[in-house]
């Protein structure tokens, strides 16, 4: 083989980059020269591998599935073509499920049990999902995927990593009970954070909210009063006021 023969073998082994090259000198030929060319084809080839999942790596019962970056907060306006996206592997079957079956439970509890896996393998590689994106992947209303994730958190005492809890978007006002419930508890913000798949920083803002409105409550102003005062929703200081009164009952009076 002459040198000649073996610096065109080495370009074959570029093909699809030559084939991005190709591709912008006809059709884009306005994007500078070949420098620029080339850096563009660099950080185009490294997204493509970043988002790249090898099927051949798939367990049986896995699929990839795009989910919101759990970085990307939501905005007015703001479509999925504007957000920033993450593969993700999920099991939407797995050994775990059979094993649940033959210890008895229903098939209700397991598919609870398979929605909770699911947000979490998600959130665990960086992403997370909406109630759509479960009801699609398990195959069940998105109404049933909503109560079974509310059925789940109540009774493990725990925030499941959904856009609804992360991006603290749409009526997910139960993690705020978990969260204020277990302030209450006196559990440290630290271990309640690991608990709800929050940041520590978003558990004190809830528990200082919580505390406004404890405080106006108890001084006898109505939610609709408590509401303006604190520039917050009705549905959230009703939210609040609700827990207020379920531990004043629960625990007696909170401190």
């Amino acid at each position: 083989m002459t040198d000649s023969d073996a610096e065109r073998m080495l370009r074959k082994y570029n093909g699809f980059s030559n084939a991005i090259k190709q591709m912008l000198n006809q059709e884009y030929k306005f994007l500078g020269g070949d420098k620029i060319q080339d850096m563009f084809i660099k950080d185009l080839l490294k997204e493509f591998d970043a988002h790249l999942k090898d099927g051949w790596k798939l367990d049986a019962g896995q699929t990839v599935w795009w989910a919101a970056h759990k970085d990307e907060m939501p905005g007015r306006n703001k479509t999925i073509e504007n957000t920033r996206m993450v593969p993700v592997i999920l099991s939407v079957a797995s050994q775990d499920d059979l094993r649940l079956r033959l210890d008895g439970y229903s098939a209700k509890e397991i598919r609870r049990f398979k929605v909770a896996r699911i947000l979490h393998e998600a959130f665990e590689q960086g992403g997370v999902l909406n109630q759509a994106d479960v009801s699609q992947l398990i195959g069940v209303s998105a109404g049933t995927i909503g109560r079974d994730i509310k059925e789940y958190q109540m009774e493990h005492g725990v925030v499941l990593p959904y856009r609804g809890t992360i991006h603290d978007i749409g009526p997910t006002l139960t993690h705020k009970r978990i969260i204020i419930k277990q302030f209450v508890q006196n559990i440290p913000t630290p271990e309640i954070a690991r608990r709800t798949s929050h940041s520590e920083e978003a558990c004190d803002r809830y528990i200082k909210a919580f505390k406004k409105v404890q405080k106006l409550f108890k001084d006898g102003l109505p939610a609709e009063n408590i509401a303006s005062e604190l520039e917050m929703s009705k549905a959230l200081v009703r939210e609040y006021v609700a827990i207020v009164e379920e531990m004043t009952k629960t625990v007696g009076e909170i401190g």
